[in-house]
């Protein structure tokens, strides 16, 4: 209270007041709501004013609101409600919303009401109840509710390892609380990842009706430079010392990205940055194309890389989002002209060089017509014959698989990336693959592997 709210929580707060009215909500019905927002983004103190703000704008209305709070466990939820109940009898509060003021009979922290008589509100025959605490473990005698603040539901890593426990907690939500909700009700729950199979990977989610946004403490742009979502509290030397301690916890606790540590793609210490050479035994592209019905959810992504001395180089990645072929080929040439091996002159036209350089999109399905399209604008239309396509047969398994293919090379360190590069969005890929939002840029990184390996001379060293 009195404080400017920071850009995350005004995110927050165009979900949580939709504006919208239903049979017992006002200014805040909608869909049962998921916000998973990194950890010490104060989620708790906001959904404490949250809860505050309603009780006195239902009470202005002359309507009564029960809330039903729930934590991980009762104990958790009984402090943020005594914090709650604080806020009512603040001076600013009862400034603006002096009709409310706390019940003198029904008065606990973990079950409490406004004064109804006092407010003008009609309750006869109604279990008469402003909050009500839970926990989504152990044992819970749940109210009927207007709205359900789930705060945190998961505190910790060790919590929620369990099984048994994960499973305890979806037992609680689907046949003790959800079903007790009013028609028009809503449930909103603002949390913090900790497992890759908890709560808001198995319940909470789309396909069972709710909206889950997800925030991240730190955010890449379009070109790979990184922020901190709350600079004012949180800097990225901050977030990049909690990043070096403990990858996977910081994927979890503070990129809401859901790890399995088995399956991990790659240690982050067998990523080597360095210099590239200015000239290799075989240079390629490889490209993953967006395809299918999805395209627009898709990023295609191109790696340039080249193989030189028995060690494989990774020059530059590009990400584009587009449904044409010719816009992609566009972000192709550009960004082989950064390197010379296209000339650009000043009106934008594209020239041949005399570097050789192979690219390789997979040859399944929309790729196809990609080559048919690569042929007609690149050869015909361009004259750019120092590229040569070859789509890649047979890219088939599990991506897991096709990735260890290439780990190998790393575990020898026969691979360098360029330094000159940024490669955040590459790198959070490898290290979280399989449970990241997105596999494209490593896929296109096997890609070009894939076919500098098939065309250059590596020469694996063993040591005595």
């Amino acid at each position: 209270m009195g404080k400017a709210p920071a850009k995350h929580m005004l995110e927050w707060h165009a979900q949580l007041c939709t504006g919208e009215d239903s049979e017992c909500l006002l200014g805040i019905a909608g869909p049962n709501t998921s916000i998973l927002a990194p950890r010490g983004s104060a989620k708790s103190t906001v959904l404490g004013l949250f809860a505050a703000w309603m009780i006195g704008r239902h009470t202005a209305a002359k309507q009564m609101l029960r809330i039903l709070y729930i934590a991980y466990m009762v104990d958790i939820s009984r402090a943020k409600s005594a914090t709650i109940k604080g806020i009512l009898t603040s001076n600013k509060y009862r400034e603006i919303f002096p009709m409310v003021r706390l019940s003198k009979i029904k008065r606990s922290d973990e079950y409490w009401s406004i004064d109804y008589d006092f407010a003008g509100i009609d309750t006869a025959g109604e279990e008469a109840f402003t909050i009500a605490c839970g926990g989504l473990k152990g044992a819970i005698t749940s109210k009927r509710s207007q709205l359900v603040l789930i705060d945190d539901p998961i505190k910790s890593a060790a919590s929620i390892n369990n099984p048994d426990i994960r499973r305890e907690m979806e037992q609680t939500w689907s046949n003790v609380i959800a079903p007790t909700m009013f028609q028009g009700a809503r449930a909103i729950c603002l949390g913090t990842r900790f497992h890759f199979d908890d709560i808001h990977a198995t319940l909470f989610v789309p396909k069972n009706n709710w909206k889950q946004i997800v925030q991240k403490a730190v955010i890449t742009d379009a070109e790979g430079r990184q922020r901190s979502y709350w600079p004012d509290f949180w800097s990225m030397k901050y977030l990049n010392e909690r990043k070096l301690e403990n990858r996977v916890a910081f994927a979890y606790q503070y990129l809401n990205t859901a790890v399995q540590s088995s399956d991990v793609g790659i240690s982050p210490d067998l990523i080597i940055k360095g210099e590239v050479p200015e000239d290799y035994d075989c240079l390629g592209v490889g490209i993953d194309l967006s395809a299918g019905l999805n395209e627009k959810n898709d990023w295609t992504v191109f790696t340039l890389g080249g193989i030189k001395d028995g060690k494989i180089y990774l020059i530059d990645q590009r990400r584009v989002k587009s449904m044409g072929n010719l816009e992609k080929m566009d972000t192709l040439c550009e960004m082989l002209a950064d390197w010379n091996i296209v000339l650009e002159n000043d009106e934008g036209q594209f020239f041949p060089s005399m570097s050789p350089c192979m690219v390789w999109p997979e040859a399944v399905a929309y790729q196809s017509s990609f080559e048919g399209d690569f042929k007609r604008v690149m050869f015909e239309q361009r004259a750019l014959y120092n590229l040569s396509c070859s789509p890649v047969k047979g890219f088939k398994g599990d991506k897991l698989a096709r990735l260890r293919g290439v780990l190998g090379l790393y575990e020898h360190r026969k691979v360098v990336w360029n330094k000159w590069r940024k490669w955040n969005i590459l790198e959070d890929e490898l290290i979280n693959f399989g449970h990241s939002p997105h596999d494209d840029a490593v896929d296109s990184m096997v890609l070009t592997m894939g076919g500098l390996l098939r065309r250059g001379a590596l020469q694996m060293e063993f040591d005595d």
